[in-house]
């Protein structure tokens, strides 16, 4: 059954859709284009001749492309934008900017492939990783990376099998109600148990539960945020399963630390991070000590439990995930972490001034805009410590 959205009826005119744009174009903000489940068919596809390069009747050389046409631009309380030209876009999962920019320095350098994950939109000079030939963990092939790996543009909810009966009425991002007879899409249209990406294996894990802010709906700070739920490391593992079972050799060699729903939060680490403030200093409050740059998952199946807008720490029921570390799309940093993990005091992160091919806005927008000395002081270690430091007994 297909599977509907509740409003998707818009005009011919997306036949004008611009091949490279780096603003918004006004269409992507008419309306709800994709309402939970599938959007405007002749938004992303041509009834009968596509751009030669494409597949599928695409209007655009490939997904990724399409995708972007929409979700390009400066970032903002209200923009749409994943992949901006200057860093801009300060979004939950990063900024598809910072796969263009690498930056050297002294005694090291950060090549922009290893900031993310390079997505392949051709139209907007976003090219496969040359660093990486498959998903870590996985057997993705890099060169097929895009947009719809990880996001299904037609919308499911709750896996085919199971809603195969009801449609979707709206998203599953930020908490809404569905209509009686309906259900939520999923969150951020990620795809379901029975989806299954083009160059692809079928993802065996669901989407994760998680709720964004609807009064910052693209953007991520302390008091508006995303409040995750629940099955983030496991459909992570949809496509980078060694790496979350822990037996992935890497150079440094296995990896071994814990994600999931099993990674449940020790009393040590959740007294830490409800009390840490910055390096040395534990006199924070559980009410008010979550931290942008170090989310947890709750522990909850339950979308209306979770308050993007709650400052308040982990409890016993909370675990550590994928994304408590790392950045879904992309970030200034290698492994498109939230922090630069290669840095003993985070002032002495790179992108930095002097870098060759940084900008005074790639350092601002590095950490979300955040003046870390200011904030922090200038011996603030790694925000590994929000979790592993040591409080004074």
């Amino acid at each position: 059954m297909v599977k509907l959205a509740k409003s998707f009826f818009w005009g011919s005119a997306l036949w004008l859709l611009p091949v490279v744009a780096m603003t918004t174009p006004a269409f992507c903000l008419s309306g709800d284009f994709h309402a939970g489940g599938v959007g405007n068919c002749s938004g992303c596809h041509s009834m009968h001749q596509a751009n030669s390069a494409s597949e599928y009747l695409l209007l655009n050389s490939d997904p990724s492309s399409i995708c972007i046409n929409c979700h390009s631009g400066l970032g903002g309380p209200n923009s749409l934008s994943v992949f901006s030209p200057d860093g801009s876009a300060l979004t939950p999962g990063g900024d598809f900017y910072w796969l263009t920019r690498s930056f050297s320095w002294l005694d090291g350098s950060s090549p922009g492939d290893s900031h993310g994950h390079n997505v392949v939109a051709r139209d907007f000079n976003l090219f496969p990783d040359r660093l990486k030939t498959h998903a870590p963990g996985g057997t993705f092939p890099s060169a097929q990376l895009g947009c719809t790996s990880c996001h299904d543009p037609h919308g499911q909810a709750g896996g085919d099998q199971r809603w195969q009966n009801y449609p979707i009425s709206g998203s599953g991002s930020y908490g809404e109600l569905p209509e009686p007879g309906t259900v939520r899409g999923n969150y951020r249209l990620l795809g379901d148990d029975s989806y299954r990406p083009a160059h692809g294996v079928a993802f065996s894990q669901g989407a994760p539960i998680a709720r964004q802010s609807s009064i910052s709906p693209f953007q991520e700070t302390d008091t508006a945020h995303v409040d995750y739920g629940s099955g983030m490391s496991e459909w992570c593992g949809n496509c980078h399963g060694e790496l979350l079972r822990g037996n992935h050799v890497t150079p440094e060699g296995s990896f071994a630390h814990p994600a999931g729903r099993d990674a449940r939060l020790e009393q040590e680490v959740i007294d830490t991070y409800n009390t840490y403030l910055r390096t040395g200093d534990y006199t924070g409050s559980a009410a008010t000590s979550y931290l942008q740059f170090v989310p947890f998952e709750r522990g909850t199946s339950d979308l209306l439990a979770l308050d993007p807008h709650s400052t308040q720490g982990p409890s016993a029921s909370a675990n550590v995930m994928c994304l408590s570390c790392h950045r879904a799309h992309a970030s200034a940093f290698s492994a498109g972490g939230r922090w630069d993990f290669t840095a003993a005091l985070l002032v002495d992160s790179h992108p930095a001034v002097g870098d060759t091919g940084a900008t005074a806005g790639d350092v601002y927008f590095s950490y979300y805009g955040r003046n870390l000395a200011t904030e922090f002081g200038s011996g603030q270690g790694s925000f590994c410590e929000k979790c592993h430091g040591s409080p004074m007994p």
